[in-house]
């Protein structure tokens, strides 16, 4: 089906998309995001592994850095968030039911990007 919004590539996970994936902001909040979004974000990033006795625990990723819905890596990791091709970001779209996230300031702050 991703034929169909034009994405014809495949793309490169160089980390286990079972697990848990989160980000973090620069305020100690942590998100847990999808494994596209994940790939994507410069900044903190952390993956949820279970040890031996079936805890959880995170473990800081330090992998490469992918524009988003693509498989090239970011040179230039000055610029912290997400990491769009031409700076171009997708408009977020709220579905019917999803107003209760506009009380949330940090995301309002991505809407509002």
């Amino acid at each position: 089906m991703a034929e169909k919004r034009g994405q014809i590539v495949k793309l490169i996970y160089d980390f286990p998309t079972q697990l848990s994936t989160e980000i973090g902001y620069e305020d100690g909040f942590w998100a847990r995001v999808t494994c596209n979004r994940f790939r994507s974000y410069n900044g903190l990033r952390r993956i949820l592994y279970l040890n031996e006795e079936g805890k959880g625990e995170y473990r800081d990723y330090d992998g490469p850095v992918y524009y988003f819905d693509s498989n090239i890596v970011l040179k230039d990791k000055t610029k912290k968030g997400y990491a769009y091709l031409n700076d171009i970001a997708p408009k977020p779209q709220l579905r019917v039911g999803e107003d209760h996230f506009l009380k949330d300031e940090r995301v309002r702050k991505q809407l509002e990007k």
